[in-house]
This record gives C-alpha cells, sequence and structure tokens, in this order.
C-alpha cells in the first residue's frame, strides 16, 4: 500500500512537472514569434531610429488604412443602392390578342427593381401587323389604364420573390 501511494504521489508530481514545463516552452516559443514579428518589421523599415519613429510611422498606416477602408464601404454602399435599382423580378404571359389569332403570339412581360418599379413590355400581335408598347411603372402603379394582361403580369412580378440577374 504504500508502494502504490509513493508510486501515485511520483506520477502526479511528474505530471505537474510536465504540465509546468509546457507552459514555460509555449510561452517562450510565442515570446520568440512575437519577437521575430517586431525584428521583421524594424528591418523592414531601417531608417527608424526611436519608438517616436516607429510609432509615427504606424499611425501614418492605420491613418492610411483608415482612409482606404472608407473608400471601401462608400463603394460598397454605391454598390448597394445600384443593387436596388437592378432588375430583380420578371414575369411574362403570352396570350391571343383576338379570338382569330392563334399561337399566343401576344405577350406582356414585367421587369422590376426592389421597389416594384421599372417597365412592362406588350406585343399586340394581329394579322396586319405587330405593335409594342412600353409602360412605365412606379412603386407598383402605372400612370395610364393598363390591359388586363398587364395588370395580371404586374402583380406576378411584384409577388416573384425569385432574383433574376440579366
Amino acid at each position: 500500500m504504500v508502494n502504490s501511494t509513493l508510486l501515485i504521489v511520483c506520477l502526479v508530481m511528474t505530471f505537474i512537472v510536465s504540465m509546468i514545463t509546457s507552459v514555460i516552452v509555449a510561452t517562450i516559443v510565442s515570446k520568440k514569434k512575437s519577437y521575430r514579428k517586431i525584428n521583421k518589421i524594424l528591418k523592414e523599415t531601417k531608417e527608424i531610429k526611436s519608438v517616436k519613429e516607429l510609432t509615427e510611422m504606424t499611425t501614418r498606416i492605420i491613418n492610411d488604412n483608415d482612409k482606404q477602408h472608407q473608400q471601401i464601404m462608400g463603394q460598397v454602399n454605391d454598390i448597394i443602392i445600384e443593387k436596388v435599382n437592378n432588375i430583380k423580378n420578371i414575369a411574362s404571359i403570352r396570350y391571343d390578342s383576338t379570338p382569330d389569332s392563334g399561337g399566343k403570339m401576344s405577350f406582356s412581360m414585367a421587369l422590376l427593381n426592389e421597389k416594384s418599379s421599372g417597365i412592362i413590355l406588350t406585343n399586340i400581335y394581329m394579322r396586319e401587323g405587330s405593335f409594342l408598347y412600353l409602360r412605365e411603372i412606379d412603386h407598383g402603379k402605372c400612370e395610364i389604364e393598363i390591359s388586363e394582361e398587364e395588370k395580371q403580369v404586374l402583380q406576378q412580378a411584384i409577388k416573384n420573390d425569385n432574383i433574376c440577374y440579366l
């Protein structure tokens, strides 16, 4: 029993010593990496002779990075604004404009952005010719009277959650 107790105490002590050694080695390695990074920066800046100069250079670099960050954020905001105005929802319908025309040669197509603004293109096919109409849509509404097919395609495009990239 005394031998087993002594063995356990020795194992515990060995474990504690190895843990302390591991922590010390890890700290030394970490410090070496930090010193390497600092030395690398100092080698790159051979003209710097004091901590004050290093601080000034670091401040300049940080300010330049802040300016670049602000420029990038401005460009991101421009892209977001532009995205809102891009065509997002598309819907179309084909139909016969007159009872005697066949093949559903007439169509209406709505092209809308995120604000439900855009256009409706309508092509009316008749035996005598084909006529193309463009209707401007502003926030889901048209200033002029639109046909039932155009109303239907407008509602489909407004309800459409599919993103379309052209």
